[in-house]
């Protein structure tokens, strides 16, 4: 049995652009198929004359799987390593789309993140053994490109929800931003209204000043 490394990978952008992307790059198991895929290949395809290998996979093992008509989320596994070219390449292909993914090794041997924003790359997945790596720099660097992805995703949304038992549902059409801890973000309240009425939530919030404050 190989290692598995974990990669939670969020796309945002429009609904057009998220719809190009998952109509290209993921396919649903088969009949007599036990996976669904994301085809890396087809995703960022290689340039004429580029090694095979270039990527370290061609797919990855799609868990599970969201999304808003603004954002996608799919949680997936490779073996042994992660397809960090792959995650190089997307700014270059997907010029529209913006990405954030966790990668962590199921031992516990490496990992970090990956933001893609406004045609910049930053990489920040570490191998935790290796000479001079320090743990503190580690998570100061990963905790800043973090802020800087949750501005990104919250901006001009200032009414959040936790839907209540958010995994019952793979796709909810609204224009909603959504984070890991399970709280989605909202250009209005009305918005924010409708989306619980048909879906229920908790803890309906506003930012006020830079805070989050209970809302009917």
């Amino acid at each position: 049995m190989p290692n598995w490394v974990e990669q939670n990978l969020h796309v945002v952008g429009t609904k057009a652009e998220l719809d190009r992307f998952i109509q290209t790059g993921f396919l649903p198991r088969k009949e007599g198929q036990f996976d669904h895929l994301l085809d890396l290949h087809r995703l960022c395809p290689l340039k004429r004359g580029e090694p095979k290998d270039t990527y370290t996979h061609d797919s990855a093992v799609v868990l599970a799987r969201s999304r808003t008509k603004t954002q996608a989320s799919f949680e997936m596994i490779t073996s042994w390593d992660y397809p960090a070219e792959f995650y190089a390449r997307l700014a270059a292909h997907w010029p529209a789309l913006a990405f954030c993914c966790t990668v962590n090794e199921e031992m516990g041997s490496f990992g970090g993140i990956i933001v893609v924003l406004n045609g910049d790359a930053t990489e920040l997945v570490e191998d935790y053994a290796a000479e001079g790596y320090s743990r503190r720099t580690h998570k100061r660097d990963i905790r800043k490109a973090l802020d800087v992805w949750g501005a990104f995703l919250t901006a001009g949304r200032d009414c959040r929800l936790m839907p209540k038992e958010p995994w019952l549902r793979r796709s909810r059409p609204f224009d909603a931003h959504f984070d890991d801890d399970g709280w989605y973000y909202f250009r209005s309240r009305e918005a924010m209204l409708k989306f619980r009425a048909r879906y229920g939530g908790l803890a309906a919030l506003r930012r006020v000043d830079g805070e989050w404050r209970r809302t009917r």
